[in-house]
């Protein structure tokens, strides 16, 4: 009798909660994939501004990156595409295109002029502003695809692009071979 009155309370107690917990992951999951507002927080960053097509330069941003990371004993970090224009895709040919690759840095990091070749490598901040920011999952060839459901989400919403536009690289070629598993926030920034 005991142990049936304990075998019930712990189905009574359990049930509600694996019921809560498969609820709360299956919505974030979803709004994983939804467009969103939010206050991107401001930091230090370690920049290398690049001019050319993205599809030839991120190989060189991303080598440098890992390369000045390991020198200045970096923690593994995202990689981000920041466009200081946010029309700069459509307006400015590809190989025109000046794109600051960065990654965020402690405050204390140092050491840059014990780097070579530093013309194009520098510290930078980031003031917190107001972003758009959508998570496109797979080839990049579709990007366009997401950025006009940000755009129209960001209209909705009563803001207007107003800055830079930004690519947060999570999962890339150097970490998943297949393109269509690839995940890049896209990030505008907005203004009321």
């Amino acid at each position: 009798m005991k142990k049936t009155l304990l075998l019930v309370k712990t189905v009574v107690f359990l049930l509600p909660a694996i019921a809560f917990i498969t609820y709360y992951n299956l919505r974030m999951d979803r709004e994983r994939y939804a467009p969103h507002i939010y206050t991107l927080t401001g930091g230090r960053v370690l920049v290398v501004k690049i001019t050319g097509d993205p599809d030839i330069t991120m190989e060189t941003a991303g080598t440098t990156m890992y390369s000045v990371g390991r020198i200045l004993k970096l923690s593994p970090s995202y990689m981000s595409a920041r466009h200081l224009q946010w029309n700069q895709r459509d307006t400015t040919p590809r190989q025109d295109w000046v794109v600051d690759y960065s990654r965020m840095v402690p405050e204390t990091a140092v050491g840059l002029a014990d780097i070579k070749d530093t013309v194009n490598i520098f510290y930078d901040r980031r003031e917190k502003t107001e972003i758009g920011e959508i998570l496109h999952v797979g080839h990049y060839d579709a990007i366009p695809d997401s950025l006009e459901k940000l755009r129209q989400f960001i209209d909705k919403e009563g803001y207007k692009l107003s800055g830079f536009y930004e690519e947060v690289y999570i999962v890339f070629e150097q970490i998943e071979p297949n393109p269509y598993k690839y995940e890049t926030l896209l990030r505008y920034q907005i203004a009321k």
